[in-house]
């Protein structure tokens, strides 16, 4: 089983990707395989895109799909070889099938980074 996380503004599959990962409200865990939502995870207080970084981890998803990372949450990720695709303005069920025909364009570097060095040099991103 393939799993990916999608954080969204609400908890139906036709919910909205927000622009920023830090204002999504619930995570959807997905079987890309199966194409069904897993789990939906409500976002906590207080430092939500952590927490949903921390969730995508634990549940050894593949990837996310969101929008635009913080560099902490975005380290996290990044750290645990776990891929983030952007699909901000889309709902979570079109994100799912964009990221299953690889459509979505990947977060290369978080909010203010510097960028990922092979998007510019027409080289692949190792780092990040």
């Amino acid at each position: 089983m393939m799993k990916i996380s999608v954080a969204t503004t609400g908890n139906q599959a036709d919910s909205f990707i927000p622009s920023k990962f830090s204002t999504a409200k619930y995570l959807f865990i997905v079987d890309v395989e199966g194409f069904e939502v897993t789990h939906i995870y409500e976002a906590e207080p207080l430092n939500r895109d952590l927490a949903f970084a921390q969730r995508t981890i634990e549940e050894n998803c593949e990837a996310i799909v969101c929008g635009e990372i913080r560099k902490e949450p975005f380290e996290l990720l990044a750290g645990e070889g776990i891929s983030r695709y952007n699909g901000a303005g889309k709902t979570a069920t079109e994100a799912v099938k964009l990221f299953i025909n690889d459509q979505l364009p990947m977060i290369t570097d978080d909010i203010g980074g510097s960028g990922c060095p092979g998007s510019t040099s027409g080289g692949e991103c190792h780092e990040h």
